[in-house]
């Protein structure tokens, strides 16, 4: 596995949820649970932007 920057959590909830953001090096964003550090979702950088933009909207909202 490539070594991935990481980025602080983003924590919630007393940080019990807690989301690290990182990229390899050649620039694909990755996320993982902190409670669950090996299990790894990569996407696009045009993916993690959509997301970051649908959350931004609330279009998220009702997963809460």
């Amino acid at each position: 596995m490539p070594e991935i920057r990481w980025q602080d959590p983003l924590c919630a909830n007393g940080g019990n949820a807690c989301l690290q953001i990182g990229h390899t090096p050649d620039g694909t964003p990755v996320l993982r649970e902190t409670a669950h550090p090996t299990e790894l979702i990569t996407t696009t950088p045009a993916g993690l932007r959509n997301l970051i933009e649908a959350a931004k909207r609330g279009e998220l909202d009702h997963l809460l």
